[in-house]
């Protein structure tokens, strides 16, 4: 054996003893469940890494929208958001899908406000809370809703429901509307999972076989986060229902979507620190310790100021010393933890503020919590602490669940086939597509009134088949309705009007067919058979009630809008009640309020007959106070007789307010009496009768406490059975309750003005962030519309960021968004890269801008933090300026071109059709916006140049030289100078004409029609004016804005008020003249470069205006195209106005067009009731952190000698003209704006609420049809203010509060110059 054998052996004994140390053998190094590395640890860590890349680059992306997963049986899934800021606030939510054969839910909410009160829920440590619901849009469970608004960008956060104030173990009702923005891309574990922190778990197991990395994804969990902002506003209210806390909450941090499909089965322990500081930094620390394997696992990620978000490598964090148990949690605790680019040490103090939740079934998880106050790397910042155990023992539950709903309305499809007549006992009579929603609820409470203890008269429904049927036989009638249908483009009240008289009288004129009334009058004879057994209808009589498709549903209540006709005797009455019904529909109070809500015109509508019960008391029942949906306070109405004088507010009834406790107790809170002076009762004729109730019954209440109580328990049933809160319309006759009706309450989830004001609001994710309005606020002085942000702004951003050269992360925008303003981030444009010391380049780029020097030695700091300067950065700034200068003719080309090439949607037949080819365009003025915003830059750095030149070499300028650069850079051939000296002509050839003073006397709608036939010539001069520049205007940008080319009467008051000068205008003076006018050019040199860079400079400002018009031209033919959408619209009955096009989203719209969802409208038509209000907010020119207005500086008022206090109903405040209006007849003295003062309203007044500010009656309760009206509208409103109609005049200046009840005159103290009174209204939503 020679010794290379000798030594190959040796070789191969040695290796198999390495692998085998290394590998194979077990290790004994732990302490506690932990393993620790071992000697052999180094060589293992070299090898993981290789594993985790191998293992790594299987793995997919597992980011979806927020949306809970699709099929797992087994397992969890959940949403969470973990936010906090600087002053304390801490938001802390979630929703947690417990997977199985039977889905259960739990929730977390814990809320901190600035003053350190804290709430949470109110059965905390359970947060579980009732069987999963399946929703559309989102998450919902117990009270809580995320609902999805864009996927991975913004989602709505509602809250209504019980929560227990933890400083004095208060429970109260507590609301909150908050909106999540994004503010970066989304972090994926495991895909995101450093490699060198994987391999350091992996590295301390052992060898076990080839598939040793695999054990990283044994437990298949996964998740995915983003950075954002949380703002909102937080009301919590008093046990009487009185509002006790309101805060306006703004908090940072992340949203993390995490799923287990093996739950908590290997679990021992896991930890998640959330923190960001003051100047944007933020991090993300978890880690997660397995039971035997994987016993540290950690990982997680860090948010830059620069938007950059960045995966952690290292971190000297050890979980065995970091809150082992739930008593060892440290006050103080300090990591180091390292990115690639950046270290940082985070200092958490950790308070005991904060909560525990118990999750799983039996308990699983022992979930601690803490608010945490930060210091990361010195900057100060908060967030969350959350640390999860094995439960000391297991055990369920100990809270009452809410079951499934049970109640549910029949899909179409599942109907089978359906006749003329269903009555309640068949299952096709719960499809709200044939029987209406009224007939679907009828039929679906009595499929379990024999089991919860109440009855429903019995009934049956006259489908929509037979309306079908009917209206096929008269074909007079359809014509008719389509007469309606044209009446709606180019509205006008009086015809439209006439045209439903004469639908609803032809329905009454024409009769059924014989095999209708066949069908009706076999279920008559069955409902007779039924109704003799009812020991309560004396003598038999029905009530014949109207039943439209769509009503009674979630987005629309349509309660009254509709005929109800009581006391019917015989088969003929009902015949006729059944054609008074279908005619109700297409009278002008319902066929408007479809008109309003979008619905089409000729709707689906079915009747329902049923035995009319003769009650002795009858009313309203609210499962949830409808004030502000408090789950712990039922409302109860009653009066005496048939319950229409409560549904009707015509009388003022008892009021009853039962309280609700956490386990199930019902109390009497309060029991006001009403004066129930009348009743209806059905009359021994026939229909029904008002009459006068006895003195002594109008003293005391017309409900006991037994009849109080039991009403109430039936409520709280009802709200289980449909799962959700009911509008329950109810009778009592004998010891026998009755249910006549059950409706969604719709008002709880209405938007409010603050959240659609900050709807589009960008994260501001720093407190030292640097916004201005300047530039941005002359472009656009007023919030932009809805539409016009999807379709010009968002692109606008978008090219702006691609001019600009962004750094990758999606979120560092030049462009920020706050109360529907463009206002430019400094630090994301003119800060973006500054060198060490500032030099004139940041200067004249913030002269540019906002005309005069902004930066200090702070912002110039913090811009230094941010970015860190780089010695290319100059050469890219150069390259970036010679370049655009170089291809700025080249884009002005290119946008003229395709601005003038543009077509809009014009062979388009359908909405639809238009619609999307208008989306469509949205690529292109991204394309039009880049260059736009190349030859800005080129622009801007000529203007540079010549300054740099200008300056010849010193350090600063001076005010001289900003005047020369002025001097350099005017020119008279900027197309954008042509508008003045047009109009400066024409107001010269007006003088000239002599008629000028004629002209001025002309109403200028027709003025220009008196140009035509007087001074052809100036006619023919102002066509060719609108042809070339009519479509500028100011706030151009926008598409809502109407151009003079549109509205040419605007052009003419400018004409009619235009002085002309004497001057004939100066001619733009040469190069030489330029340059020889110039004062502070010391050397020659100067002057011969000056020269040459003159006329780039006004080359590059023609560009800039050049594809700026062309720009708008773009957007101007999109306007046109929207305006021509909105009134196809119109025609369809998707709109009541063609401008209410401007104030949908464009995903709204979309889907709006496809499925006339009228929560979408509703929304829009809140949008244009409050544009006019967010127009005059003010706003400093710099802003640091989040953007606020300024105060605002309306007339100030001062409360005057009259004052009335009575019963809130809809909260909010407003200054207004009073219009007091003591009969429907005199309602045209209304006007856009006025608080409404009146007797009382009824469902005749509903086309006129759209102008309204607030509503005050004399007569109603807390359910009367004006307090219903102003919580579907969200207006401030009072009930019950005696008198008010004679105190108050037409005219006043009014407060109305209708968050404290008080309606008062005010006399204003000042006033400033040209505003007017209307302008100090202001609605606060409460």
């Amino acid at each position: 054996m020679d010794i290379i054998d000798v030594l190959l052996q040796a070789g191969l004994i040695t290796s198999a003893l390495v692998l085998y140390l290394l590998f194979i053998r077990k290790q004994p190094a732990r302490r506690g469940e932990y393993k620790l590395p071992g000697w052999n640890y180094p060589l293992k860590l070299l090898l993981a890494r290789y594993a985790v890349k191998r293992w790594k680059a299987g793995l997919h992306s597992i980011v979806g929208d927020e949306s809970p997963r699709g099929p797992q049986h087994e397992g969890w899934d959940s949403i969470s958001i973990r936010t906090a800021a600087p002053n304390g606030v801490t938001v802390l939510l979630g929703v947690r899908k417990l997977c199985g054969r039977q889905p259960m839910a739990e929730i977390i909410v814990y809320i901190k406000l600035k003053d350190g009160t804290s709430y949470e829920l109110m059965d905390c440590p359970d947060t579980l809370v009732g069987a999963w619901l399946s929703t559309a849009d989102g998450w919902r469970a117990g009270g809580l809703k995320i609902q999805i608004l864009e996927p991975r960008c913004r989602m709505r956060i509602l809250y209504n429901g019980l929560l227990k104030r933890t400083t004095d173990n208060v429970t109260q009702h507590v609301t909150f509307n908050l909106t999540w923005t994004s503010s970066s891309v989304p972090v994926e574990h495991p895909k995101d999972w450093n490699e060198k922190l994987a391999a350091q778990t992996l590295a301390l197991e052992p060898w076990r076989d080839s598939q040793w990395s695999s054990m990283l994804g044994k437990w298949e969990e996964g998740s995915w986060l983003q950075w954002g902002t949380v703002q909102g506003r937080f009301q919590s209210f008093t046990a009487e229902g009185a509002l006790d806390t309101t805060e306006y909450l703004q908090t940072r941090g992340v949203k993390e979507r995490h799923w287990a499909p093996h739950a908590y089965e290997g679990t021992r322990r896991s930890f998640s620190i959330t923190a960001s500081a003051r100047d944007g930094t933020a991090v993300v620390l978890r880690g997660v310790s397995y039971k035997k394997v994987l016993t540290q696992c950690l990982s997680g990620c860090v948010r830059l100021p620069d938007y950059r978000v960045l995966t952690i490598t290292d971190t000297d964090l050890i979980m065995s010393d970091f809150c082992e148990t739930p008593g060892g949690i440290p006050s103080a605790y300090t990591i180091n933890i390292h990115t690639k680019e950046r270290s940082l040490k985070v200092v958490l103090r950790i308070g005991e503020e904060g909560c525990t939740a118990y999750s799983g079934v039996p308990y699983q998880q022992e979930l601690v919590y803490r608010a945490i106050v930060a210091d990361i790397d010195g900057e100060a910042g908060s967030g969350i602490l959350e640390l999860g155990y094995l439960p000391k023992a297991i055990a369920q539950p100990s809270v009452r669940l809410t079951p499934a709903p049970i109640l549910k309305w029949l899909l179409k499809k599942d109907a089978g086939f359906v006749g003329y007549c269903l009555s309640f006992e068949e299952r096709a009579a719960t499809c709200t597509d044939y029987v209406g929603g009224k007939g679907a609820s009828l039929a679906l409470l009595a499929s379990v009134q024999n089991d919860e203890g109440y009855r429903v008269p019995p009934g049956f429904c006259i489908t929509t088949k037979a309306l079908e049927k009917h209206l096929q036989l008269h074909t007079e009638l359809k014509a008719a309705i389509q007469d309606i249908e044209a009446a709606n483009e180019n509205y006008e009240e009086a015809y439209f009007k006439e045209r439903c008289q004469k639908v609803s009288s032809l329905f009454l004129a024409l009769e059924l067919s014989a095999d209708i009334k066949k069908d009706i009058l076999e279920y008559m004879q069955e409902l007779r058979s039924k109704s003799a057994q009812l020991k309560d209808a004396q003598e038999l009589r029905f009530a014949v009630r109207s039943s439209a498709v769509g009503e009674d549903s979630e987005a629309l209540s349509a309660a009254g809008q509709n005929e109800t006709i009581l006391g019917c005797v015989t088969d003929d009455d009902v015949i006729r009640a059944v054609q008074k019904c279908w005619g109700s529909m297409f009278e002008f109070t319902s066929t408007y309020y479809r008109r309003q809500n979008g619905q089409v015109c000729l709707c689906g509508g079915g009747v329902v007959v049923q035995t009319l019960v003769s009650p002795r008391v009858a009313g309203v029942m609210f499962t949830r106070h409808p004030d502000a949906g408090d789950p712990s306070r039922l409302l109860i109405t009653a009066n005496y007789g048939l319950g229409e004088s409560v549904v009707s507010g015509t009388v003022e009834p008892d009021t009853i307010i039962v309280k609700r406790e956490p386990n199930g107790v019902l109390t009497i809170q309060k029991r006001e009496l009403g004066s129930k002076t009348r009743r209806h009762v059905a009359s021994s004729s026939g229909g029904v009768i008002t009459e006068d109730v006895p003195e002594k019954e109008r003293s005391v209440a017309c409900l006991n406490d037994t009849e109080v109580l039991k009403l109430a328990r039936l409520g709280v049933v009802q709200e289980e059975l449909w799962g959700a809160g009911r509008d329950i319309e109810w009778a009592i006759s004998g010891d026998q309750v009755y249910l006549l009706q059950a409706r969604p309450i719709t008002s709880l989830e209405r938007w409010t003005e603050e959240e659609l004001l900050h709807e589009v609001d960008s994260p501001i994710m720093a407190d030292n962030e640097l916004t201005t309005f300047g530039n941005t606020g002359e472009v656009l002085p007023k919030p932009v519309t809805p539409l016009t942000y999807d379709l010009v702004i968002r692109p606008l951003i978008w090219s702006m960021d691609r001019a600009i050269i962004t750094n990758g992360s999606q979120y560092d925008h030049s462009l920020t968004l706050s109360h529907y303003r463009c206002a430019i981030s400094l630090y994301n444009s003119v800060y973006r890269r500054v060198p060490k010391k500032l030099d004139t380049n940041i200067r004249m780029m913030e002269m540019a801008i906002n005309g005069h020097k902004i930066a200090d030695e702070n912002i110039h700091k913090t811009a230094l933090i941010r970015r860190k300067p780089h010695w290319t950065d100059r050469i890219r700034l150069i390259h970036h300026m010679i370049m655009s200068i170089l291809t700025s003719k080249w884009k002005l080309n290119d946008t003229v071109k395709k601005a003038k090439d543009l077509e809009v949607g014009t062979n388009a037949k359908e909405p639809i059709e238009l619609l999307e080819s208008i989306a469509e365009c949205e690529d292109l003025i991204g394309e039009l916006t880049y260059n736009h915003s190349v030859t800005t830059v080129a622009s801007t750095s000529s203007q540079i140049i010549a300054m740099t030149i200008l300056m010849e070499g010193s350090a600063d300028f001076t005010p001289e030289q900003c005047n020369e650069i002025s001097k350099l850079l005017s020119s008279g051939d900027v197309l954008s100078a042509e508008v003045p000296q047009c109009l400066a002509n024409l107001t010269r050839q007006l003088e000239k004409s002599r008629l000028m003073d004629e002209f001025r006397a002309q109403d200028p709608k027709y003025a220009l029609r008196w140009l035509k036939r007087n001074l052809p010539h100036i006619y023919l001069d102002i066509c060719t004016f609108l042809e070339h520049h009519g479509y500028r205007a100011i706030m151009e940008f926008d598409l809502y804005t109407k151009p003079w080319i549109l509205v040419p009467e605007e052009m003419m008051k400018i004409l009619q008020n235009l002085r002309s000068s004497p001057e004939e205008p100066q001619q733009s003076k040469t190069t030489d003249e330029v340059i020889a006018s110039l004062t502070t050019p010391k050397k020659n040199s100067t002057r011969k470069v000056l020269r040459w860079v003159l006329p780039l400079c006004r080359r590059a400002v023609r560009h800039r205006e050049g594809t700026k018009a062309h720009l708008i031209l773009a957007a101007h033919k999109m306007r046109l195209a929207l305006l021509r959408l909105g009134d196809m619209l119109v025609r369809q009955w998707y709109l009541p106005h063609p401008d209410l096009v401007f104030f949908f989203r464009l995903g709204e719209l979309q889907e709006y067009v496809r499925k006339r969802d009228p929560v979408l409208l509703k929304k829009a038509i809140q949008r244009q009731q409050y544009y006019p209000k967010w127009c005059k907010l003010k706003f400093n020119e710099l802003n640091n952190g989040w953007i606020a207005p300024l105060e605002a500086k309306g007339p100030s008022v001062r409360a005057g000698d009259v004052r009335i206090e009575a019963t809130s109903v809809c909260g909010g405040e407003v200054v207004a003209r009073a219009c007091v209006v003591k009969e429907l007849s005199e309602v045209d003295q209304l006007q856009q704006g006025d608080v409404l003062i009146t007797h009382a309203t009824d469902i005749g007044w509903s086309p006129y609420f759209p102008l309204l500010t607030g509503i005050v009656t004399e007569l109603g309760g807390l359910i009367s049809h004006g307090a219903v009206i102003a919580r579907e509208y969200g207006l401030p409103c009072i009930v019950g203010a005696t008198d008010a109609t004679e105190i108050f005049r037409t005219g006043d200046l009014v407060r109305l509060s209708g968050t404290n009840g008080v309606l008062e005159k005010v006399v204003v103290e000042n006033k400033p110059g040209d505003e007017q009174i209307e302008n100090a209204a202001k609605v606060d939503d409460n």
